[in-house]
């Protein structure tokens, strides 16, 4: 035999041994009575840890509001959202002749302009100089949306112009306080 072989065998014999000790009832170097003291203390350790985590995440999630944004700052750009929203990046796809395929995109649509109806606008407060309070919305300058959107508006066209294919994609311009 040579000296590499004879390594290995041993090496071989020692993880063996290491992973199960007949002489001294070990298993992975410890016995039943150290495994019994320590897995009980690795699940009250990193329950508690776990139970402090989700804590942590509760409270923290308690600060946000869903009504009004976390930061109020002045950045250079401001965010913009279109309607409806695209499948994927800025991705409209419809067949003209397939009222189903624009179907989601006249509900998107829709459900937008709600609220810029003259019922969705009731709550708002009126601000004649075009200037409102602080942090406060004000009615649209122009009346209903439907007023200043003319083709788009769905009054004429209950469909937006997709089924001539020439849809109406909205684009909002988002105040950052």
């Amino acid at each position: 035999m040579t000296k590499s072989e004879k390594s290995l065998k041993e090496s071989l014999a020692q993880w063996k041994l290491f992973l199960y000790n007949p002489t001294t009832r070990e298993f992975l170097g410890r016995t039943a009575k150290s495994w019994g003291l320590i897995l009980p203390f690795c699940l009250v350790f990193y329950g508690f840890l776990a139970a402090l985590f989700t804590f942590t995440m509760w409270a923290m999630l308690q600060t946000l509001n869903d009504e009004v944004p976390k930061h109020r700052d002045q950045i250079p750009s401001p965010g913009l959202t279109i309607f409806p929203k695209p499948v994927t990046a800025l991705g409209y796809t419809f067949s003209v002749s397939d009222p189903s395929s624009y179907e989601g995109y006249i509900k998107d649509i829709k459900k937008f302009l709600k609220s810029y109806s003259l019922d969705g606008q009731k709550n708002l407060n009126n601000c004649p100089d075009g200037r409102g309070p602080v942090y406060a919305a004000c009615h649209l300058d122009s009346g209903p949306a439907e007023s200043s959107l003319e083709v788009c508006s769905g009054i004429d066209n209950p469909d937006f112009g997709y089924s001539q294919g020439q849809p109406c994609i909205l684009v909002k311009m988002n105040k950052i306080i």
